[in-house]
């Protein structure tokens, strides 16, 4: 079955504010196309599929599969309706467009529309961040997951989740910022990271594991600032402190109501980042080194050459 069943009742529970004389009819055409647009895009062909047949019945067996259709639900009606919202108080008529009154009713002042509109949206791609980490911890639940076109490049990445980005650079484990960031992470992972892991891949033997993962560690720490450096001009996100969110309406709803951070701040991330990373580079290049080459001496204050923005940088 759909996602909705057609029912103003289910609608009201999902969608809040909505009165006893809305009808959901007007709005479905809106709903279906966001439905279509957004799961597959997100999940895949087949975990969309999967998601628009569980019906109630299904859904009861299994917690999981009742909080993924809730989830599918909240997050498409409310990124629908609000892509409805600017025609629920429209008549348009060969006579043009005009709006309803009635002597008990008055029309919402513009910033009351936004402000409904605004929290539609936050919360329908928060709804749909949650669901697909549902999805993504419940392979076996979600078999068409590991499919997805999403989940096949992660795998051939150097970060694979949102979960291990977030532990080196904190987004909050989300994976619609994990995405947003894809592209910025892909450069430097080829630009940089690629370089740099053949180098710890080419140490001798008698470099033990542990001492290949700490080396790890430490690259992808370099990487994960290195990415997000890239990308904090160019996207609509959120700070908080040095905290990245992406605006979820912003980047993938093409909305107005997105409040970019001040300069001052902006700078202020931009220069925490590129000496932080500058400071991650040369703790890679210094415990990479002298297992490179163990028979040259090295100290403290030798700390080799750095990956920076194409220049060599000593500190």
């Amino acid at each position: 079955m759909a996602l909705f069943d057609g029912t103003t009742e289910q609608f009201q529970k999902l969608v809040p504010g909505l009165t006893a004389s809305f009808t959901l009819e007007n709005a479905m055409p809106e709903l279906l196309l966001t439905q279509e647009a957004i799961l597959p895009r997100f999940l895949g062909a087949d975990v969309a599929e999967q998601l628009t047949e569980l019906g109630d019945e299904v859904a009861q067996e299994d917690k999981d599969l009742r909080q993924a259709l809730y989830l599918a639900q909240v997050a498409i009606g409310r990124i629908g309706f609000a892509g409805y919202f600017p025609f629920a108080e429209l008549q348009i008529g060969d006579d043009g467009i005009t709006t309803p009154a009635t002597p008990d009713r008055k029309a919402a002042f513009q910033y009351q529309t936004n402000s409904a509109k605004k929290s539609l949206l936050e919360t329908g791609w928060r709804s749909l961040d949650e669901l697909i980490r549902l999805v993504a911890s419940k392979p076996d639940l979600f078999p068409g997951w590991t499919d997805s076109p999403y989940y096949q490049e992660h795998q051939q990445a150097m970060f694979k989740s949102p979960a291990e980005f977030s532990s080196y650079y904190p987004i909050q484990d989300r994976w619609l910022t994990f995405w947003a960031l894809r592209p910025f992470i892909r450069f430097v992972e080829e630009e940089k990271g690629e370089p740099a892991q053949a180098r710890i891949d080419a140490l001798p033997d008698t470099v033990s594991s542990d001492q290949k993962s700490k080396l790890q560690r430490k690259l992808l720490r370099a990487l994960a600032y290195e990415a997000v450096l890239e990308a904090a001009p160019k996207l609509s996100i959120e700070l908080d402190g040095v905290n990245v969110k992406v605006n979820y309406a912003s980047q993938y709803g093409q909305t107005d109501y997105y409040q970019a951070p001040g300069k001052d701040h902006l700078s202020w991330v931009m220069d925490n980042l590129k000496s932080t990373i500058a400071v991650a580079w040369s703790a890679f290049e210094t415990a990479l080194a002298p297992l490179e080459n163990p028979s040259s001496p090295s100290t403290d204050t030798d700390k080799g050459t750095l990956y920076g923005n194409g220049a060599v940088v000593m500190i």
